[in-house]
């Protein structure tokens, strides 16, 4: 018994096709009928809508892909994953796998390379090759600006898959083969799409980026600078409070009796609790930490407000000979700070914290002289206690790997975070420099930060 609907043979008991679960009458179907109208593979596909295979030119395949960014490839693994599918009797699901073409697009491949050595074996397609090309390509739209619109090629290896489909269905099933006309709704989706390419091609390409700073003269004679960023300004990821939940005030009681003791900031760089800081606000000589079991406080604040708002313990990682030479150190949160007289914990603990991470909006930074400089710390001239930001500009590069602003530092903020315009990290505010008239903050550079990190790998991995 056979499908009304399908053509598949059922059970002669069946109620319904075990195939698409479609109701059979059995009084009113005519067996004869239905399987002679699906007989065989070709009579199926020609009877559906056309164009069913999908044979298409190749410029219309570059044209959809490109304008649509390479959603219309979506489109375009389903139709083909359907026309093999009742071509070659396949066991797949057509849209499952257009969803998911980045990680199947090998396996369509392959069936494209079987079926044209099933009518000609001289025939074949490299399908690991092209598969591997494919996925790449589709990747480059992560790529930052302006270089996202290579991902547009990931075009390039369907275009020696459809040149060899259309060859398979015309020897196939010669003039049976409807080819796929770029119609109305092609148009209207390239014109659409046109646009938006050139609208954002504009955008990565066609602007600048304007900084106007403007200063006041206050009563105690500082200047504060105002960042106006003009319309054609660039683009920026640049998020205020997801950088300032990151950075933390540290204060390590020293163990020594009248040694001073200054608070500093710091910048959560993992989500299991590891702060990079300076080395001079830990108390220590030459060769020991003057600090007790306890380890140092470190305060979490609100971002929105800087206020305190969790508080951890925390020990300090000293490396030898390397926290001298660049005056940097760790610190590593290892518990919650038991506030005796609420008797509760004054944050969670285990848990991921805030780290700062600029990755996915900061690639090749070059900073130059006169650009914007944005300060985060915990400076003891505002208390010491509140998170406090500060603006200014790159001053001077005096060498070594220094940069002097002219943003202000002050005791407190040793340790903290200095980004760019765009929140991208410049380094670490370490020194203030200053004469009976005015003071310049000195920020240590990534470059000194890196060459930090990588001693310190290098360090660890010979122990």
């Amino acid at each position: 018994m056979y499908c009304p609907e399908c053509g598949k043979q059922n059970p002669e008991d069946g109620d319904f096709c075990q195939q698409c679960g479609t109701k059979i009458d059995k009084q009113n179907i005519s067996t004869e009928n239905i399987h002679t109208k699906h007989e065989t593979t070709t009579d199926y596909l020609t009877s559906n809508t056309s164009p069913y295979p999908y044979v298409i030119s190749i410029s219309k395949l570059i044209v959809l892909s490109t304008v649509t960014l390479g959603l219309y490839d979506i489109y375009w693994f389903y139709k083909q994953w359907k026309s093999l599918k009742a071509e070659r009797d396949l066991k797949v699901t057509p849209l499952a796998r257009a969803f998911f073409s980045i990680l199947t697009s090998y396996y369509l491949f392959r069936e494209v390379s079987k079926a044209i050595k099933s009518i000609d074996k001289t025939r074949g397609l490299e399908a690991g090759t092209l598969a591997t090309a494919y996925f790449i390509l589709v990747l480059l739209y992560k790529l930052p600006e302006p270089y996202w619109w290579l991902s547009t090629l990931s075009v390039l290896p369907l275009i020696p898959i459809q040149n060899t489909i259309n060859e398979y269905w015309r020897k196939k099933y010669h003039d049976k083969i409807v080819p796929s006309k770029f119609g109305t709704w092609n148009w209207v989706w390239t014109i659409i799409g046109g646009v938006f390419i050139l609208l954002a091609l504009y955008g990565s390409f066609g602007t600048d980026t304007t900084v106007k700073t403007t200063s006041s003269n206050t009563q105690n004679g500082s200047a504060f600078k105002t960042i106006d960023t003009s319309k054609n300004a660039q683009k920026s990821d640049y998020n205020q409070e997801e950088i300032a939940s990151s950075v933390v005030n540290i204060f390590c009681p020293s163990t020594v009796k009248n040694e001073e003791t200054s608070g500093g900031s710091g910048t959560i760089m993992t989500e299991e609790g590891i702060i990079l800081t300076n080395s001079h606000i830990i108390p220590q000589d030459k060769n020991n930490l003057h600090v007790d079991e306890e380890g140092c406080i470190v305060v979490l604040p609100d971002p929105k407000t800087g206020q305190p708002k969790d508080i951890y313990l925390a020990h300090p990682i000293v490396i030898p000979g390397l926290s001298d030479k660049y005056d940097l150190a760790y610190v590593s949160i290892y518990a919650a700070y038991y506030d005796e007289s609420d008797k509760k914990y004054a944050g969670e603990y285990p848990r991921k914290f805030p780290t700062f991470d600029d990755t996915a909006r900061c690639t090749n930074e070059n900073l130059k002289l006169g650009e914007s400089v944005r300060i985060f710390g915990y400076p003891a001239i505002s208390g010491g206690y509140s998170l406090t930001v500060t603006d200014g500009l790159v001053s001077s590069f005096p060498g070594d790997g220094l940069i002097v602003t002219s943003a202000k530092i002050s005791h407190g903020n040793s340790g903290g975070l200095a980004v760019d315009k765009n929140g991208c990290m410049i380094g670490v505010p370490s020194l203030v420099s200053s004469d009976e008239n005015e003071s310049l903050g000195v920020i240590y550079s990534m470059n000194l930060v890196n060459k930090f990190s990588e001693e310190v790998s290098t360090y660890l991995n010979k122990k």
